[in-house]
């Protein structure tokens, strides 16, 4: 049975370091149908002036602005297609509107109700935020309509996997493999399910068969290495992580695991030496401080200790926040809320430069992210990289050109560029929207100091004050 365009190699459950099954979100993709058509000549142009076409490309390229705009046009011409709707769901939710990305996956369920291929949309849709029950719902439904649907035996697994019932889920896994036994993701996923229930054997047959597949294959080689190390066996353990991080040297988790047999192995400074390292990688492994403070404790660095084990207590209780967001991520690289999310955990505990990436990273795919942009502006504006501190507040006014913290923080930029007049009238304009800005206030107070205007500053001054008081 063919079930359209709109389930593909998308939908197949992968895996992270976390060793929880994941899913990836249903995309609109091009049809072999399409992808023939557009190897045409002169078929290209013709085969754009269809909406439905040059959404799925825009789609697929990751230009969501546009994408919603071809969705939309192909909607009006097309108002009973569900799979245009879950076009536009994967676009809303890309661009950070979960609640509308909701309505249209629900929607196009609604419209075409005996379509499974909508049904795992759906399904996948819920899955991504860890509604368990909503997810095998739908799930279920679609193998009401056809239980040889392997993309929704592979995705009920993964709901059953992260909800902890392994069993259920390794036999969802094992059926999936059933229908399409060549399937790498599926026999990936039911090894790391076999080597949690601590059935290695049957785990490493598996993990190994990935691995002859793909001898890159990073999370494959780390599962084998926990299998083994969950055995007993160290050494070998140890040179499957080995492996991990010649595929992938930002793999944290090695790393870790290694640090941890280099302590057992009394090598102290091996250990806090790869843990700084992990740390500069990933920060938001709690137990990468713990095990560098009890390392410093035992060198008798007391104090490196005392702030190492404080930061993993800080760390630790966002560790969990942090790990759904990565793994969104690892389903999704194109999740701009899980980007701006990660983005906010790491700069509220400090690690500005592992924040800063993840803000341009949401910016990138949703250009009006205002918050994103404020922030990546913040960090840039505090590193001193005045330039493109100015670029990110513009880009904010762009979008909204009465946007009244935008103008005041690029009137601080102003300020110190030594650029007094446009600071002036960035938030002379910012004041008109809003007089009750104090921040504004303060900024007007700074610029008619810097250009001699005495009397202007201190009244700002007086009005930022007044306003401060009456806010307390």
């Amino acid at each position: 049975m063919t079930y359209g365009i709109i389930l593909c190699a998308a939908l197949l459950v992968a895996c992270g370091a976390s060793n929880e099954p994941e899913v990836h979100e249903p995309s609109v993709s091009l049809s072999q149908g399409d992808l023939q058509q557009l190897k045409q000549p002169r078929a290209v142009e013709e085969a754009m002036r269809d909406p439905r076409l040059r959404a799925r490309a825009l789609l697929a390229q990751s230009k969501y602005t546009e994408a919603l705009r071809a969705f939309e046009e192909a909607r009006q011409q097309h108002p009973e297609s569900g799979e245009i709707l879950v076009g536009l769901g994967r676009t809303h939710l890309a661009l950070g509107d979960v609640e509308r990305a909701g309505q249209l996956y629900e929607m196009a369920v609604a419209l075409e109700p005996n379509n499974p291929s909508l049904q795992v949309g759906l399904g996948i849709f819920h899955l991504k935020f860890n509604r368990y029950g909503e997810a095998e719902t739908a799930f279920r439904t679609a193998l009401g309509m056809d239980s040889t649907y392997a993309a929704a035996r592979r995705n009920l697994a993964a709901v059953y996997s992260k909800g902890g019932r392994l069993a259920d889920a390794a036999r969802e896994y094992e059926r999936a493999l059933s229908l399409q036994p060549n399937d790498m993701n599926t026999r990936f996923n039911l090894g790391l399910v076999r080597n949690h229930l601590g059935q290695y054997e049957q785990a490493k047959k598996l993990l190994n068969e990935v691995v002859a597949e793909n001898p890159r294959h990073a999370r494959a080689l780390y599962a084998l290495g926990e299998a083994l190390l969950n055995e007993g066996k160290e050494a070998d353990a140890r040179g499957y992580f080995e492996q991990t991080l010649e595929v992938d040297t930002t793999y944290a988790q090695a790393h870790v695991q290694i640090a941890r047999l280099d302590m057992r192995a009394n090598d102290l400074a091996a250990a806090a030496q790869r843990l700084r390292r992990t740390i500069l990688i990933e920060p938001g492994i709690a137990e990468s401080f713990r095990l560098l403070g009890q390392i410093y404790l035992r060198q008798g660095r007391e104090s490196a200790g005392e702030k190492s084990l404080e930061a993993y207590e800080k760390v630790k209780s966002f560790e969990k926040e942090i790990d759904y967001f990565r793994e969104r991520l690892r389903a999704d690289p194109d999740d701009g809320e899980a980007h701006y999310n990660l983005g906010f955990i790491y700069g509220r505990l400090g690690f500005t430069g592992v924040a800063l990436p993840h803000y341009v990273r949401a910016v990138t795919i949703n250009p009006s992210h205002v918050q994103a942009l404020n922030n990546m502006g913040n960090i840039y504006f505090r590193t001193g990289y005045l330039d493109q501190a100015a670029a990110a507040y513009e880009q904010i006014l762009n979008n909204d050109g009465e946007h009244v913290p935008a103008m005041t923080l690029l009137a601080q930029v102003y300020l110190s560029q030594q650029r007094p007049q446009e600071a002036i009238s960035a938030l002379k304009k910012a004041i008109s929207l809003d007089d009750t800005w104090g921040a504004a206030h303060q900024g007007l107070a700074q610029a008619y100091k810097q250009v001699g205007e005495v009397a202007l500053s201190e009244e700002h001054r007086n009005r930022a004050l007044q306003l401060k008081g009456e806010s307390q």
